[in-house]
Order: structure tokens, then C-alpha cells, then sequence
């Protein structure tokens, strides 16, 4: 970007302003450079524009004469245009006759930082709320071992190995494998590609670190939890229980946690990979005086025994959708991952499609006294420019725009690693 000096009396414009903001923007930011983007082109009117995005359709075959019917099931997700982020700037007129480089490191570069923050704060945050499958050892630092392990985890479940796998981990375990990085990973051989964060290539991921990836408090759990109602169950929405009575914030969202007998399947053979199913608690759950508790987790449990309806009032096997080894059986022992109210760091891997990401062009005011926008041709990133005038104090205030929203698309392309407990 070019250098403006004041020294001639040459006046930095909005142009100047906003192009330098998307400058620092787009190079601030970790998570968001690492999701799957293809997504703006669907939104119309911005705020609270909601886009469909259609998951693969899937089918199994059967042997024999006899035919199967596969539902012709269009699973789906949402993902709402609902977060905005700005920033105002409140500068005199002579800080526009600063170098664009002086006007960035006082102004700029603090402002944009914390909305770059809080874009990729959100990606995070949908991954620790999305992710049920867990990998690596509980508790334990992160080694180039544990990370080997984790690669053969995603095999297992037929995560895509396509060089779009991500290792998005905290400093400190980033800071722990940094060695084993160092000696197989030469910057000076892709100089071009080295962006913020990027730690390198290790066993299939590419790898990248950063302060924002979240800690997880585990729920305040006890007892000897158990599934209960009499009856095998599947779905959503599992009944429990053997808690320590009257527990505020016994599960947290977020939390994961195992059924005994339960087996996660790899999807292209429907075996069992030998490891327990997890499953992540989609929102904090309390248990009553009795100890009971109804356990809202994803995934949806699907043994393969169930239909649906056609249009045709027909029904028809969702036995393709298959993605537990079993029921969860009545008594079956429950493991939350975890010591009660403990804090883990956390470490994710996630397929670049499991995470679906939209910034899209805020509507710009026809009542500003200035107005203007850039969109990012290489990233698709866009940020919004708006001014007005104090005329009793001699300033412009100026205020910069963001307007996005995520979603964790395929929840069964991440997974999370709870590494060393802090508290």
C-alpha cells in the first residue's frame, strides 16, 4: 500500500482509510481464513438473511433381488446472517494529514484488530458448541504422537484427507509441538503461503495456532449416571439418571460424554472403528431432586433401524444415515469427558467444510455524510466505511462495519481434544 506523507499537505481520504482497514483485517485474522466460504453469493438483503445449505444425500445398497429404497432425505442447515461488529473512530482533522503508515498504527490497527477479533471468536465459539467427536488423550500436552493418533481418529470416520484438514490449537500446545514442527517444516520453501498464525504442515493438518481458541469448563457432574426410561433409546433427547440431586449447571454446553456399548461406525463401511460414540451437550442441563436429567446431545442417535414417510405415506429406511453401533441401552453407564468444573484447554482439527462462513455487504446509509465499502477480492471479506461531522468539537467520527454469519455446517468433520486441565 502506498505511503502518504502530510508533509505536502496531502489529505488521507476514505478510500485510503477503509482499504487500509481491510489490509490490517484480512491479515488479522486465523479461523476465518479456514472455513468454507462459498457462501455470500446466496444472501440478498443482509441482516437476518437466512441461507439453506443442503447436506450430501445418502444412500446404502442392500444385497439380493429384492430392492432397497433409499429415502430421498435433503438434510439441511441454516445459517443465519445475525452477527454485526463496529468500531468508532473519533480523529481531528489534522490526523488526516498523518502518513497513511502513522494513521494506521494509532487508529486503525487497534479498531480493526478487535473486530478481527470477534469474527474469528465466533468461529471458534461454533466449533466448541458443534463438535461431539473427541480425539487425544484427556487432560494430557499436546505431542506430535497425539497428533499422528488424531489423524487416524479422522480416517476412521471418514473425515475427508484431501489438504483440507486444519489443527487450530491453543498457544500453549502449539508452543509444545513447536520443535517437531521446526523439523519438518522449511518457511523459506513457502514463503508465500505463511499467514498469521500458521505453525506448519504436521501429519496431514495444516497447522495453525491461536490465543482465541477457547478454554471448557466442564458441568458440575456426580453421581453414578445412567441411562434410564426402560427402554433402548435413539434421537436427541436421552433421559438419565443416577446425578447428585439438584445440580445448577450439572452438564454445560459444550460438554461431551460417552454411553457404554454406544460405538462410534466409520460411514462408508457402517463397522464399528472400536472407539465409544461421543456426544456433545447442546445446552446446560440441571438435575432434578431425584437426580434425574434429560440430556440434549448431538448427534441425533440413529442405529439404522430408523424410517421415515414418503409423500407417498410409504416408509422407508434412514438405515444410510447410520451413525452410532447400537442404541443407547436402558442402564447403560454414562462418562462425562472431563473432572467436575474443570477447566481444559482445547484443541480442534476440522475439515475445511465443516464450517460454513458469510460476510456480506452491510446497506450504507444515504443519510452519512460519507459512505463507502471494500470487498476483498482474494478473501471475500467486507467491512463497511460511515462518517459524520462534530462541529462543536472540530472531529469526524468515523465507524467501521462488519457484518457476518457462521455455522458449523457438517459437525461430523470436527473434532475437539480437551488437553491439560488449567483449574
Amino acid at each position: 500500500m502506498p505511503q502518504t506523507t502530510g508533509a505536502g499537505g496531502v489529505y488521507l481520504t476514505d478510500d485510503m482509510i477503509i482499504n487500509e482497514a481491510m489490509f490490517q483485517y484480512k491479515n488479522n485474522l486465523v479461523a476465518c481464513r479456514n472455513v468454507y466460504r462459498d457462501l455470500e453469493k446466496r444472501v440478498v438483503n443482509g441482516v437476518g438473511d437466512q441461507i439453506t445449505v443442503k447436506k450430501p444425500f445418502r444412500s446404502k445398497s442392500v444385497e439380493g433381488r429384492t430392492l432397497g429404497k433409499s429415502a430421498l432425505v435433503d438434510n439441511s442447515v441454516t445459517l443465519v446472517i445475525s452477527r454485526q461488529r463496529n468500531v468508532g473512530l473519533e480523529f481531528t482533522l489534522q490526523d488526516r494529514t498523518l502518513s497513511i503508515q502513522s494513521f494506521s498504527e494509532r487508529y486503525i490497527m487497534p479498531a480493526i484488530g478487535e473486530i478481527a477479533t470477534q469474527v474469528d471468536k465466533s468461529i471458534f465459539d461454533a466449533a466448541n458448541d458443534g463438535a461431539y467427536f473427541t480425539t487425544g488423550t484427556l487432560g494430557a500436552a499436546l505431542t506430535h504422537t497425539s497428533v499422528m493418533f488424531t489423524k487416524a481418529d479422522l480416517n476412521n470416520v471418514g473425515v475427508p484427507d484431501d489438504g483440507n484438514r486444519k489443527a487450530m490449537l491453543n498457544e500453549m500446545d502449539a508452543a509444545n509441538i513447536s520443535s517437531a514442527v521446526s523439523a519438518l517444516f522449511n518457511p523459506t520453501l513457502v514463503s508465500d503461503s505463511v499467514k498469521k498464525g500458521y505453525v506448519g504442515p504436521l501429519s496431514g493438518f495444516e497447522t495453525f495456532s491461536s490465543q482465541l481458541v477457547p478454554t471448557h469448563t466442564v458441568g458440575a457432574h456426580g453421581g453414578t449416571p445412567l441411562s434410564s426410561g426402560g427402554v433402548d433409546q435413539t434421537g436427541a433427547s436421552i433421559l438419565t439418571d443416577g446425578w447428585t440431586a439438584s445440580v445448577t449447571g450439572l452438564l454445560k454446553k459444550g460438554d461431551t460424554l460417552t454411553f457404554a456399548g454406544v460405538f462410534e461406525i466409520n460411514p462408508i463401511t457402517y463397522e464399528s472403528t472400536g472407539r465409544l460414540q461421543s456426544f456433545v451437550v447442546t445446552a446446560d442441563v440441571n438435575s432434578s431432586a431425584g437426580g434425574l436429567a434429560t440430556i440434549p446431545i448431538s448427534p441425533s442417535i440413529n442405529d439404522g433401524t430408523l424410517t421415515t414417510t414418503d409423500t407417498e405415506g410409504n416408509s422407508v429406511s434412514l438405515a444410510a444415515y447410520q451413525n452410532v453401533s447400537a442404541p443407547i441401552a436402558d442402564g447403560a453407564a454414562i462418562v462425562v469427558n472431563g473432572i467436575a468444573s474443570g477447566i481444559y484447554r482445547q484443541n480442534f482439527y476440522w475439515h475445511k467444510n465443516a464450517i460454513g462462513f458469510a460476510m456480506v455487504d452491510l446497506y450504507l446509509p444515504e443519510s452519512a455524510a460519507s459512505a463507502s465499502r471494500v470487498r476483498d477480492a482474494d478473501t471475500g471479506l467486507s467491512l463497511s466505511l460511515t462518517k459524520d461531522y462534530d462541529i462543536t468539537n472540530h472531529k469526524e467520527v468515523t465507524r467501521l462495519d462488519a457484518l457476518w454469519g457462521v455455522k458449523v455446517m457438517n459437525p461430523e468433520l470436527i473434532f475437539r481434544n480437551l488437553a491439560q486441565k488449567i483449574n
